[in-house]
C-alpha cells in the first residue's frame, strides 16, 4: 500500500502496456503525478477467502482500505466495507459470524460482524500483520506480524492477545492442516546465515492446541517463502518459494541461473522437498500463493510477475518426489529446470499481477486476486480457462504511477521472464540478501540489497555512489549488469522511475508521529550528536555520528570509508545510507555483515573509524540503538 500515492499501492504486477496503447498514460506530468494521489484510489487485491457456506468471497484490497464482499452465485459486488491501512489478508470464523482483517499500515486487527457489515472491533497486533487464521473452533486467532517477526495469538472471546510465539524473519501465510492440529507458518526473508554462504528459509509449524512452535523446518538456498497449502490428505503442505543464486555473478543470468521460481514440499514428518515450475525459456516468476482443490488432486499456484496460474497434478509431483534417490531430492530436482513438464498440467492466463488464490467448496470453480488489475479471475477447474472476470470497481484510467507499478513488478523486464524488479525488492523493500554484481569483477565487491521506501532524494544510488539517479540506476545499469537487454524503453523508465520515489516508508514501529523521546531514546540522541568521548577529548567533526547522517533523511549523500573494507572489495569507500526506518532493513553495511545494528560497533569498527564507540559502555550502545530506531 501506498499512503503517500494510494493509487499506487499494491505489490506486484505485469501485463504492460505501450504509451501508444489508448489505456497507457500520457507521458508523465507532474500534474499527473499529484493527482494519483489526491485523485485515484485503486482497489488493489491482494488475499480472498470464501465464507464457510460457499456464498460470499470476501477480498482484501490494500490501496482502497476496504474488504470488498461478492456474491458468488451473481458474481455481484455486495459491500465494500471500510477495514483500516492496507488490508492484507481476510479470514472468517468458522461459523462465519465475523470476519478478521489485517491491516498492515495499522499494526491492526479489523473484526467485521459479516450480517451487519461493519467493523465492530480493532485489535492491535505486532509491526505489519499479514496472515491470519483461526483455530478450528473459532477460539484463537493467530496473526503473522512480519516486520517484528513473530506471531500474535489472541482470544477471539475476549479480544485480547494472550501470547507472542517466535517465527523467523517475515512471517507471510499460514495454513491449517486438515485435522486442526497444526499450521505452517511461511517466512519471506531467510535467516541470517554467516557471511556469503547461501540463504537458508524456514517453514514454522505450530501446535494448534498448545498455541507453541513444534518444528521449524528449513528449506536450504530458499527464500521469499509466501503461499500455503495443506493438502487435504494430511501428508504435506505446498509452500511457494523462490530459489535466488545471489553467491552466483549476474553473468548467468541468461543462463537462467539468478533466479528460480518453485514449490517446497513440507512433509508431514518435518521433511521437505523443494521443485521448479520454470521452464527453460519459460519461467514462473513471483510464485506467489497456493491452494488444493478439494479432492487434493490438483494445486493452483499463481505467478505475480507473469500473470499465470500454474495447475499442477499431485499425483504426479508426489510420483516423481518418491520415485527420486535422496541425493536426487536434495541435489537435482530443487535445480531441474526440465521437471515441470512433468506435472504442471495447464498454465492459465489471468490478469495483471494475481496474488491469492483459493478454491470453491464443491471444486468446480478457483477465484484468482488480480492485484493491479482491480479484479477478481474465475477459473473454471473442468475446463481449466478463465471463465469470467470480476470487477470489484476500482478506477478505470491507468495513471503513469499505476503502469510503473505494473512494470516494476512485471517479469517482461528479463530474458526468459525468470524475474522482475519485485523478486529483489519485494513490495519494494528488500530480500535480505547480498548480491555479487560483476561490475567490480566477478567475486569482487559483494553488496548488500538495499530498500526502495523512502529512497526518493537520497541519490546518488548503488553502495559506491556511482549512479546519481533512479533513471540509471533502473536503466542503463538494470541493462549492462542484469537483464542484457534494455527493460524498458523512455517512457516506460519514467513510469518506473515516478512509481519507486512514491514507495513509502511506512510509520516508525518505535517512535509515533509526534510523540516524545523516551528516555533512553533521549539518552541515545545525545550520543548520537556528542562532540566529545567519554575521557573528554573532542571527536573530529568528521567522525561524529550527525556529521554523515544528518536529518531529515540520516544521510549526507556522500562517500566515506568507515574501516568496514574486507577481502574481497575492491575498495573501502561507500555511500551513507540514509537511517530512517533503519530497523526494518537488516542485515547492515554495505555487503550485509552486520546481522544487527549493535553489530556494526561491537564487530566491525574496531579503529573507531566509523564513529568513536569503543569507549561507549554497553548501556550507552543500548541507549544509541533505541535512539536509531527512531529515526
Amino acid at each position: 500500500g501506498n499512503p503517500i500515492a494510494s493509487a499506487s499501492a499494491g505489490p506486484t504486477g505485469s501485463g504492460t502496456q505501450s504509451p501508444a496503447d489508448p489505456a497507457a498514460p500520457a507521458a508523465g506530468s507532474y500534474a499527473d503525478f499529484l493527482g494519483l494521489g489526491l485523485e485515484v484510489r485503486y482497489k488493489t487485491p491482494l488475499n480472498l477467502s470464501l465464507s464457510p457456506n460457499g456464498r460470499e468471497l470476501w477480498v482484501a484490497c490494500e490501496a482502497s482500505g476496504t474488504v470488498v464482499a461478492v456474491d458468488t452465485s451473481s458474481r455481484r459486488l455486495l459491500a465494500e466495507i471500510p477495514s483500516g491501512g492496507q488490508p492484507t489478508d481476510v479470514a472468517f470464523s468458522p461459523d462465519g459470524k465475523r470476519a478478521y482483517v489485517s491491516n498492515r499500515l495499522d499494526d491492526s486487527v479489523s473484526v467485521i460482524d459479516t450480517a451487519a457489515r461493519r467493523v465492530i472491533a480493532t485489535l492491535p497486533a505486532g509491526d505489519e500483520p499479514h496472515g491470519l487464521l483461526t483455530d478450528p473452533g473459532g477460539r484463537t486467532l493467530f496473526v503473522l506480524n512480519t516486520a517484528s517477526d513473530d506471531i500474535s495469538v489472541i482470544d477471539t472471546a475476549t479480544l485480547t492477545e494472550i501470547k507472542r510465539l517466535p517465527a523467523s524473519r517475515r512471517p507471510w501465510s499460514l495454513a491449517l492442516s486438515p485435522d486442526g492440529s497444526r499450521l505452517v507458518v511461511t517466512n519471506a526473508l531467510s535467516r541470517f546465515v554467516p557471511f556469503r554462504t547461501p540463504p537458508v528459509s524456514e517453514v514454522t509449524v505450530l501446535d494448534v492446541a498448545g498455541a507453541r512452535v513444534e518444528d521449524r523446518v528449513v528449506l536450504r538456498e530458499a527464500n521469499l517463502l509466501l503461499g500455503a497449502a495443506w493438502n487435504p490428505s494430511g501428508e504435506f503442505a505446498l509452500v511457494t518459494l523462490n530459489r535466488t543464486k545471489n553467491l552466483v555473478p549476474m553473468t548467468r543470468m541468461q543462463q537462467g541461473w539468478t533466479i528460480t521460481n518453485g514449490i517446497g514440499i513440507v512433509w508431514k514428518d518435518g521433511t521437505a522437498d523443494q521443485v521448479l515450475l520454470d521452464t527453460p525459456n519459460h519461467y514462473f516468476a513471483d510464485a506467489t500463493d497456493v491452494a488444493f482443490t478439494p479432492d487434493g488432486k490438483r494445486a493452483l499456484v499463481t505467478s505475480a510477475g507473469t500473470d499465470r496460474v500454474a495447475v499442477v497434478d499431485v499425483g504426479r509431483l508426489t510420483a516423481l518426489l518418491t520415485g527420486a534417490t535422496k541425493e536426487e531430492r536434495s541435489e537435482v530436482l530443487p535445480n531441474h529446470l526440465g521437471q515441470s513438464a512433468g506435472f504442471v498440467v495447464a498454465e492459465i492466463p489471468v490478469r495483471n499481477s494475481p496474488r491469492g488464490v483459493t478454491v470453491a467448496p464443491d471444486g468446480k470453480v478457483a477465484y484468482v486476486a488480480n492485484s493491479l488489475d482491480d479484479s477478481v479471475s474465475v477459473i473454471d477447474l473442468a475446463r481449466l480457462r478463465e471463465a469470467a472476470r470480476i470487477d470489484l470497481g476500482g478506477p478505470k484510467r491507468l495513471t503513469k504511477i499505476r503502469w510503473g507499478e505494473r512494470l516494476f513488478n512485471s517479469a517482461d523486464i528479463a530474458f526468459q521472464r525468470q524475474l522482475s524488479c519485485h523478486s529483489c525488492h519485494p513490495d519494494g523493500h528488500i530480500d535480505g540478501l547480498t548480491y555479487d554484481i560483476e561490475a567490480d569483477g566477478i567475486g569482487v565487491s559483494p553488496v548488500d540489497n538495499r530498500t526502495l521506501r523512502g529512497i526518493y532524494d537520497t541519490d546518488p544510488f548503488k553502495w559506491e555512489g556511482t549512479n546519481p539517479s533512479l533513471a540509471r540506476q533502473c536503466g542503463a545499469r538494470l541493462s549492462v549488469f542484469f537483464t542484457r537487454l534494455d527493460p524498458f524503453d523512455r517512457e516506460e523508465l519514467s513510469a518506473v522511475n515516478d512509481f519507486t520515489v512514491t514507495i513509502p516508508l511506512p510509520p516508525n514501529r518505535y517512535r509515533p508521529l509526534g510523540s516524545p523521546l523516551t528516555e533512553p531514546q533521549r539518552r541515545g540522541k545525545a550520543v548520537f550528536e556528542r562532540t566529545r568521548a567519554n575521557d573528554g577529548r573532542e571527536i573530529p567533526a568528521e567522525n561524529r555520528c550527525v556529521t554523515c547522517h544528518n536529518p531529515p533523511f540520516y544521510t549526507d549523500r556522500s562517500k566515506r570509508d568507515v574501516g568496514t573494507r574486507q577481502a574481497l572489495d575492491r575498495h573501502g569507500v561507500f555511500d551513507v545510507p540514509g537511517l530512517n526506518n533503519i530497523y526494518d532493513s537488516a542485515p547492515f553495511l554495505h555487503n550485509g555483515m552486520a546481522d544487527t545494528l549493535e553489530e556494526i560497533w561491537t564487530r566491525y569498527n574496531p579503529y573507531d573509524l566509523h564513529g568513536v564507540t569503543n569507549d561507549m559502555t554497553k548501556d550507552q550502545l543500548n541507549d544509541l540503538i533505541e535512539y536509531l530506531k527512531t529515526l
